[in-house]
């Protein structure tokens, strides 16, 4: 079985898998071992078909690919195995870029395997919509079901989304495009001759590492960039009606109507890929599989869309704000982020163009591509203005073929290495940086999170716990949806989280509301520990006068508020 079929096959198994898991989970309430093992066993089914019927012509990996291909092996060797790992006692992750986001997703895959609520209330601030796409973390969590322990799941998935990622990325644009991600960035590489050392968060530039910041942190890329590189393959195929990589219809629907519910971004330009895909091929009698797929999905895809925008409700940030990240940093910006690709994305307009009908597919994913990337650097789509990456990398990478194919490649060897140099230089040194070890970000004390494991098998899984709003907060890592989570992240996700703040405070500083304040939060359990104690230090904590103590374990107490709430 070819390389091509094999990874069409395992990206339907995760789709139809992911997407089963969700349909069947939302009938029954909550996702249950049944559920998970029908899921798996329906992904495994449309993987087999896939692999069987899916096609692609042999081409030469040449000495080259094979060198980038073992660079990418070892890079995600490295980022993945140690993702999350135990040191002494220790709960460790190895990039600073996930220190951030791992209770997110350890707290949706605990949560669902435990049998918690699905859809649920936003498990990290209470009263408010869950407005999210999880699909990795319902992939994960399906997995932790069928009996693959959390933490090894994660780095399976890991390895595995990386390899699917470096065989979409070469078969979509060779050597070139595996490169073009591995080693993404501008004229950083000065900083390590300004300074002597490179930064590990890479804060002097805006358009980072892609391996670092995007792959190893956006876990719903792990699914989406591989899928939606297979996808954009095909369809260049059937659009320039020549012999290249193809896939059944249904393989087509299946992965992109389940991108909604991994990348919403990813979505959004394979949309408007589709489309102008669709009105390219009209003219010359191609546009049958374009308008099947698009037409098929429109169903799954809404439905999947409807879940995580919380029934098209959730806060829109888009807003025109032009220039990106540039701030003052005016022509600098540009060239610092980004060095030559831009210039040469713009001659290699020039060069399709002026071709008139000589390469109409190549012009229509061009027009896309740049579109995109001009379109992220007028409007942002996310409160945080660096979220507008997970956009521009389609674009980006969209270009990267064509970069090679149109503009490079023609040119003598010597310019080519030297483009190849100024394009990749700065990038491969982040990836050296970013993987060396001087790495090792503490995330959990061991013996703490043990202790409160224990403590929370006495509460609901769906119960709502107040605690210390910190990303890092032991209950957030165990599964428990909480009064509030780490503000970075609510504020990424557009939500307004000041008034339950200002609630939760009342209720930890033991106010004369703090009644009050508990019911209206909703909330019956308190976690009253050391995090607890630094962050309300002044708090008479009057609970303790009404509320039944649950479970204590090294200090910490957890209570039942319920007693404390009735009556009064």
């Amino acid at each position: 079985m070819t390389g091509w079929r094999i990874l069409c096959g395992s990206l339907v198994l995760t789709a139809v898998a992911t997407v089963s898991a969700a349909g069947l989970a939302t009938l029954g309430g909550r996702l249950d071992p049944r559920g998970a093992w029908i899921a798996l066993a329906l992904g495994a089914l449309a993987g087999a078909v896939t692999a069987q019927r899916a096609y692609a012509p042999r081409q030469k990996i040449t000495q080259a690919d094979t060198l980038l291909f073992t660079v990418f092996a070892l890079a995600s060797f490295r980022a993945f195995v140690w993702v999350i790992y135990e040191q002494g006692n220790e709960l460790k992750v190895l990039s600073p870029h996930n220190l951030g986001d791992t209770a997110l997703h350890l707290n949706l895959i605990v949560r669902w395997a435990n049998g918690g609520a699905f859809w649920p209330d936003n498990p990290f601030l209470a009263g408010a919509a869950f407005a999210y796409h999880p699909g990795m973390d319902l992939w994960n969590a399906v997995l932790r079901t069928a009996g693959l322990p959390v933490y090894e799941g994660l780095r399976w998935t890991g390895l595995l989304g990386a390899a699917a990622a470096a065989a979409a990325l070469w078969r979509w644009g060779r050597g070139f495009a595996l490169a073009a991600f591995l080693f993404a960035g501008g004229l950083g590489a000065w900083a390590l001759v300004q300074n002597g050392t490179m930064d590990i968060m890479q804060s002097e530039t805006q358009w980072k590492n892609l391996f670092l910041t995007m792959l190893v942190t956006q876990r719903g890329i792990l699914f989406s960039l591989p899928a939606g590189l297979v996808l954009m393959t095909v369809w260049r195929t059937q659009l320039s009606g020549t012999d290249g990589p193809r896939l059944p219809l249904m393989a087509q629907v299946a992965l992109y109507a389940a991108m909604p519910f991994f990348n919403a971004p990813a979505f959004l330009f394979l949309s408007v890929l589709l489309a102008a895909c669709f009105a390219t091929a009209w003219s010359r009698g191609l546009q049958r599989p374009f308008l099947v797929v698009g037409l098929i999905s429109v169903i799954p895809a809404t439905w999947l869309a409807r879940m995580v925008t919380a029934g098209f409700t959730a806060g829109s940030a888009f807003r025109f704000d032009p220039g990106w990240m540039q701030e003052d940093g005016g022509l600098w910006f540009w060239l610092w982020n980004f060095g030559i690709f831009l210039p040469l994305v713009a001659v290699l307009g020039i060069v399709l163009f002026r071709r008139g009908g000589a390469d109409r597919t190549g012009r229509v994913f061009y027009g896309v591509a740049a579109g995109t990337l001009l379109f992220s650097f007028a409007f942002l789509l996310a409160p945080w203005p660096w979220d507008n990456t997970k956009l521009m990398i389609w674009g980006y990478l969209a270009l990267a073929p064509l970069l090679w194919g149109k503009l490079l490649a023609p040119r003598p060897v010597w310019l080519q290495a030297a483009a190849c140099l100024l394009l990749f230089t700065s990038g491969a040194l982040a990836l050296i940086t970013g993987l060396d070890a001087r790495h090792g970000y503490k995330l959990a004390d061991r013996t703490e999170l043990a202790g409160l494991q224990v403590m929370l098998r006495s509460m609901p899984v769906n119960a709502r716990l107040a605690c210390a709003p910190q990303f890092d907060h032991p209950a957030m890592l165990l599964g428990q949806p909480v009064v509030m989570g780490h503000d970075g992240h609510l504020f990424g996700q557009g939500l307004d989280y000041g008034p339950v703040q200002r609630e939760l405070d009342t209720l930890m500083n033991g106010a004369p509301a703090w009644r009050d304040a508990a019911r209206r939060l909703q909330v019956q359990y308190l976690l009253w520990g050391e995090r607890e104690k630094k962050r309300w230090p002044q708090s008479p904590q009057p609970w303790k006068e009404c509320a039944t103590l649950v479970a204590t374990s090294g200090g910490t107490n957890l209570y039942l508020l319920t007693p404390c709430l009735i009556g009064e």
